[in-house]
């Protein structure tokens, strides 16, 4: 029983007679045939292909390394206009404070000159009522010890 297995395995898978030249012919002229009209073709299509991919690939990495150029300098113009926007920025407040600081001045200026009028003022009137007060002591006198009293002095 375990006889005609070992046969079967043991028996060649090709056998090398006559026929191999005829199998060599008609494999030769089968590449013959198919070479131009198949394999050559496919190559080509082939070569073309990994050409495009590779030339494809390079200028993706040229548009890359330009588009990343261009983004440094979008970030760097950015930067220049923020820093002259800051810059500016800077030169109002320092104008507006400078002025805000020139009326305060101005304001303070004038405040002190009207408290000043206004002090000589109130000392001339001060002055202007006691002289009149002075004038007046002895008639103010009289009349308030008239009251008190009920008399006249």
């Amino acid at each position: 029983m375990h006889a005609p297995l070992f046969a079967a395995a043991a028996a060649p898978v090709v056998d090398i007679d006559g026929t191999i030249f005829i199998q060599a012919g008609i494999f030769l002229l089968l590449m013959a045939i198919l070479y131009p009209l198949l394999f050559k073709p496919w190559l080509a299509t082939q070569a073309r292909r990994e050409q495009a991919i590779t030339g494809t690939t390079a200028a993706a990495t040229d548009l890359r390394a330009r588009a990343d150029e261009e983004g440094r300098r979008y970030d760097n113009r950015l930067a220049e206009a923020r820093a002259r926007a800051a810059g500016i920025r800077s030169d109002a407040v320092k104008g507006s404070e400078a002025e805000r600081q020139r009326q305060l001045a101005e304001a303070r200026a004038a405040a002190s000159g009207e408290s000043e009028a206004l002090r000589e003022r109130l000392a001339h009137e001060a002055e202007a009522a006691r002289t009149t007060l002075a004038t007046r002591v002895e008639e103010l006198a009289q009349d308030i010890a008239t009251k008190l009293l009920g008399r006249t002095v």
